[in-house]
């Protein structure tokens, strides 16, 4: 079961929001930094613990990340030795392969949606009902990690997975480089995951006592 999660979600989507901004710059140990603070505060991890799930994340991201030669069975190996240590952190059901097979696909996803609307941008105006139907493989890419990460299921995790796909789509305005504003997307970034993360706590709250009721 999942024990109890204690972190804001305000400050972890402000952590999240810089290590994207890092990522995307390729600035890969100011990304560490953060990402160290981020797996303290919202997962519980020691020093240490946060600081070795760092490394296994950066390691994973700095394979993937070339569109031309990318590396994606060592982004693997690495995403799973990532989550072997968040998944003993939270006390998630699912394995550590799972999960990073989860994330995986999502990334997989993601880079193909991203590079199909930079070849053909978007209308900006887009409300965000339309922009969702228009990546749904990655919302649904999303639900399945939330769902595995939190013992919960596709459907319940739905909305922190929207909120979650939304912001990926702001930040793919500005590195794709046809955002009109790039100060308001990121400040749109950080908005949607605070959703997010909002929606995950407000989930893990009523999971033991929709357990309970199951349970009667």
């Amino acid at each position: 079961m999942i024990r109890p999660l204690h972190f804001d979600p305000d400050r972890v989507a402000r952590l999240e929001t810089e290590s994207w901004r890092a990522y995307y710059d390729r600035r890969w140990l100011a990304m560490a930094r953060v990402l160290v603070a981020a797996h303290r505060e919202q997962f519980g991890l020691s020093p240490a613990g946060a600081l070795l799930a760092t490394i296994s994340a950066s390691r994973a991201a700095i394979a993937f990340a070339p569109l031309e030669g990318s590396d994606v069975d060592a982004a693997r190996r690495h995403l799973l030795a990532y989550y072997r240590r968040v998944r003993a952190a939270l006390g998630t059901a699912a394995d550590a392969a799972t999960l990073a097979e989860r994330e995986l696909d999502y990334w997989v996803v993601h880079r193909r949606l991203a590079i199909a609307r930079k070849a053909n941008p978007p209308a900006a105006a887009l409300a965000d009902a339309e922009t969702l139907r228009a990546i749904e493989p990655m919302t649904a890419a999303f639900a399945h990690l939330h769902a595995a990460l939190f013992d919960s299921t596709t459907e319940i995790m739905r909305p922190s997975a929207e909120w979650r796909a939304l912001a990926a789509v702001a930040v793919d305005r500005i590195s794709g480089g046809y955002s009109t504003d790039v100060a308001a997307d990121w400040t749109l970034v950080e908005a949607h995951l605070q959703r997010t993360y909002r929606a995950i706590l407000t989930i893990i709250d009523r999971q033991p006592t929709a357990q309970l009721e199951a349970a009667t």
